[in-house]
């Protein structure tokens, strides 16, 4: 599974069939799920579990990590 930093939040990649790990709490963690075509959607690990953030509403998946980053920005709670 790939993963990239960037500004300070940490992206997943999945591919199909991957589960997705369970990650420290020391840093921000979003993961980016492709869907049956080209759309994906954003997850977010909160509480100690993955949550979706968003349908499969992005084109692509430079949208959703400039969304992931985005919302890494907003205070971690």
């Amino acid at each position: 599974m790939d993963n990239i930093i960037i500004s300070g939040v940490r992206i997943y990649f999945p591919r199909p069939g991957e589960r997705l790990p369970v990650p420290s709490t020391d840093i921000r963690t979003f993961a980016i799920k492709s869907t049956i075509d080209t759309r994906c959607c954003l997850l977010a690990f909160q509480n100690g579990q993955w949550r979706v953030l968003s349908l499969p509403e992005y084109q692509n998946s430079g949208r959703a990590i400039m969304e992931a980053v985005k919302q890494g920005q907003i205070k971690w709670q």
